[in-house]
């Protein structure tokens, strides 16, 4: 049976790493009905105490992944004092803690594969083992338009008082490192393909490769939710801060409130990135008069039934790669309105259910909102019941269907 290498880090997290570590790890674990899994602990794992490590390890040994040969070997040194690699290193001296590993490391796959693309390992086992390569990317590898991608952070991300940080630093971040070292790595050490989740993530990069199909997939139980009856209130939930547009919603709120000649209510889920953006939210809801009930985190059987219930989710999202918090929400039968970002438009555009305006515009936003939320619930069953739309929640509905994606891709590249 061939041998797949995963180099990753987030295998070994102690806490969930986002939708990126959930793909991640519901494929590698499919994937060993293909291939023989060896697990490749990238850079970026080692900023994780040796306990966790070698807990998480030692479950992932139970579940049938092998970890390299060497793995090990580099917790001991580093509990012994012999080696140090820490979160301050891993950052400032990122080549020679990868050169570290690979002093360390086996070579003993066919191939080597990243399955959420977080760190430029795999670009350095590829060259120095000699070895096939491709990763898959979820958010864009790099802005390749940096005018627009400046204008657009302009319009977002604004500047943070508290932090220092703004649209400077992400916009720097983008031109003086993520840019120059990805276009110096593929070319350098250029991958045997690179894949995506999403065709949108490959041309905001302006990168050539393979788009998942599916790119990602929801829980089936979620479809039990639907079809149970709708209450009078929409719905947003995500991470709480500027990316996902959080400090917009107020605004669109109230347009559909001045729209329907009505109050609306709001229910809110998720935790807020930052203070500022805690703070700035509610001093506007607070201006605006608007009527928003916050739940914080919630258990997931509550958030099934509190989106379920809704008459529609406005997700002003301006940056995503796929869009869990889309794809669930169809799955749990609420329309949604998002902005025309590539991700959302290139995975959901060809559904009713979804409605997409341009991005920024919270007028368009609010008036489809509202079209959605006074739309009577017949029509609304025929909406998010229209062939189209199951059709897709199939094919969405399995893990396995993007495993199957993801070997087939692999398995292009090994003949």
């Amino acid at each position: 049976m061939v041998k797949l290498g995963i180099v990753y880090s987030n295998l070994l997290s102690p806490h969930f790493a986002g939708g990126g570590s959930l793909h991640a790890y519901e494929v590698v674990m499919r994937l060993r009905k293909f291939f023989d899994i060896v697990y490749y602990p990238s850079s970026l794992s080692f900023k994780w105490s040796t306990d966790i490590l070698t807990q998480k390890a030692n479950e992932l040994e139970r579940q049938g992944i092998i970890i390299v040969d060497g793995f090990y070997s580099i917790l001991d040194d580093i509990s012994k004092n012999k080696l140090s690699i820490n979160k301050m290193e891993i950052i400032l001296k990122e080549k020679k803690i990868i050169n570290k590993l690979i002093e360390k490391y086996s070579s003993d796959v066919d191939i080597f594969y990243e399955p959420d693309h977080t760190s430029p390992d795999i670009f350095y086992f590829g060259k120095a083992f000699n070895k096939k390569f491709g990763f898959t990317i979820h958010e864009p590898l790099f802005y390749a338009d940096s005018f627009r991608y400046l204008r657009r952070l302009l319009k977002f991300y604004k500047i943070n008082p508290y932090s220092g940080k703004g649209f400077y630093t992400r916009f720097l971040y983008n031109e003086l490192l993520a840019k120059p070292k990805y276009k110096r790595l593929l070319k350098t050490s250029k991958p045997t393909f690179i894949a995506s989740v999403s065709q949108g993530s490959l041309e905001t990069s302006h990168l050539d490769g393979e788009v998942i199909r599916p790119g990602n997939a929801f829980d089936s139980n979620l479809l039990s939710y639907r079809d149970k009856g709708k209450e009078d209130y929409v719905v947003f939930w995500s991470r709480l801060n500027q990316d996902k547009g959080i400090l917009e919603v107020p605004q669109i709120l109230k347009i559909m409130e001045y729209n329907l000649h009505k109050k609306i209510k709001l229910k809110l889920m998720g935790k807020f990135f930052d203070k500022y953006n805690e703070k700035k939210f509610w001093t506007k809801v607070k201006k605006l008069n608007l009527d928003v009930e916050y739940y914080g985190f919630v258990e997931r059987e509550k958030l099934n039934e509190i989106v379920s219930k809704a008459k529609v989710l406005i997700y002003p999202s301006h940056v995503d790669g796929f869009s869990l918090v889309v794809l669930e929400s169809l799955a749990l039968g609420t329309p949604v309105v998002g902005y025309d970002i590539p991700a959302i438009k290139s995975v959901y555009s060809n559904l009713e259910m979804i409605k997409i305006v341009r991005e920024f515009d919270k007028n368009s936003m609010a008036i489809e909102a509202s079209k959605l939320y006074s739309t009577s619930e017949k029509e609304l069953n025929t909406l998010i019941n229209n062939e189209k739309v199951l059709d897709f929640l199939r094919l969405h509905s399995s893990w396995d269907n993007v495993a199957i994606a993801v070997k087939n891709i692999i398995n292009k590249y090994l003949e």
